[in-house]
């Protein structure tokens, strides 16, 4: 009788420890499924673009500063990934400051003819438009009040537009002028073209596509909202001019962000 009572206290003992972890786990999965896995932001700041071309004469194009602008959506998949996806305002550049001398010409009877005193010189600054859209993967570790991260993104970018500005000289000797036969190079003195805000888009390609690398670091000011700090660079692989035979893309670009991290409600 007393082992049945003692059973029967087992049973009872174990019955309401079970109905207390069942409990616990219902308010722990449901404080869990009270996080969003949603949250958005907006960054922008500043921005370093230049490019590789190889049809530069002797000096190799510059870079300029620019700015970016966007928003991100991002999606936890676990604990430690994200997957995000973004719309950003794109601000590109570079500078060319080229010279060619001698002036040379391929002849009609394969002789070249050169013109040690004739030169071509440009000064010409591009502005660029892209619409970029960013798909990535964030590895990140959580504390109370900062985040760490490493973003890496696969971008995909639309040009809006191209413009042009500044100058090109080309000066014929003119001693040496009627010895060409290109009749460009048949005009003795200088030959200078300006450009203001000239429209090149058909220029260029009207995409772009590359790797996009950043780190990151949040501070979360509340369960919320978080303020966050991004430097990053660029890898684009593709085509810059749309000239096939002039080997050139976007390289070095650099970017320092500042944004602010929302987490939506579930």
């Amino acid at each position: 009788m007393v082992e049945m009572k003692n059973k029967t206290n087992i049973i009872t003992l174990i019955f309401f420890v079970s109905i207390w972890f069942a409990t616990n786990h219902v308010i722990i999965a449901q404080e869990i499924t009270k996080e969003s896995k949603y949250s958005l932001s907006i960054e922008g700041g500043y921005q370093y673009t230049n490019i590789d071309d190889n049809y530069a004469f002797n000096v190799l194009p510059k870079g300029k500063s620019n700015f970016n602008i966007g928003f991100f959506g991002d999606y936890k998949l676990s604990p430690t990934f994200k997957l995000g996806l973004g719309l950003v305002y794109d601000k590109r550049g570079f500078k060319s400051e080229d010279y060619l001398t001698p002036i040379a010409e391929l002849q009609s009877d394969d002789s070249i003819y050169v013109s040690y005193p004739s030169y071509y010189q440009e000064n010409l600054d591009y502005k660029f438009n892209y619409l970029t859209i960013p798909l990535s993967i964030t590895y990140y570790r959580e504390s109370d009040k900062f985040s760490l991260y490493l973003k890496a993104s696969l971008y995909y970018s639309l040009l809006l537009s191209a413009l042009e500005n500044g100058n090109t000289e080309l000066y014929i000797y003119p001693d040496h002028a009627p010895n060409f036969e290109d009749p460009e190079l048949q005009v003795p003195g200088s030959t200078i073209k300006d450009s203001n805000n000239k429209d090149v888009i058909n220029s260029f390609n009207t995409d772009d596509w590359g790797v996009q690398l950043n780190l990151g670091i949040i501070y979360k000011l509340n369960d919320r909202i978080g303020i966050y700090f991004s430097p990053g660079l660029t890898l684009a692989f593709q085509q810059l001019y749309a000239d096939p035979l002039r080997s050139s893309k976007w390289n070095n670009v650099y970017k320092v962000n500042i944004g602010i991290n929302y987490r939506l409600k579930n």
